[in-house]
């Protein structure tokens, strides 16, 4: 997790990334993020993607209290065979699925 929150602040200094609310679960990560126009958002995410699945592999590759180190890696390595535009792991999956969200404010009615 620090690793994420790390990239998420070298992306906020660096890529122009605006994060409105996040949470980390135990296999994926929620963000409601924009962007404050400097960089385009795909272009963020690609690079948020990239570097932390680099730091996060590269951290467990080098762990020695992570007893499942070998099995974790093989399942990256095993995914990243079946698709051509990864190099050796795939650590997140290709889509985003994103959502827009709506910028107009929400009124409850009584």
């Amino acid at each position: 997790k620090d690793l994420l929150v790390d990239c998420m602040q070298f992306c906020q200094r660096k890529k122009g990334l605006e994060i409105y609310a996040w949470c980390i679960m135990s296999n994926h990560v929620h963000m409601i993020i924009g962007t404050n126009g400097d960089s385009k958002m795909e272009d963020i995410i690609r690079d948020f993607k990239k570097f932390t699945s680099h730091q996060i592999t590269k951290s467990i590759e080098y762990s020695q209290e992570e007893s499942r180190k070998e099995w974790m890696l093989w399942m990256f390595k095993q995914a990243g065979d079946r698709n051509s535009n990864n190099k050796n792991y795939q650590f997140w999956r290709q889509d985003n699925r994103p959502i827009e969200l709506s910028n107009k404010p929400l009124w409850i009615k009584n």
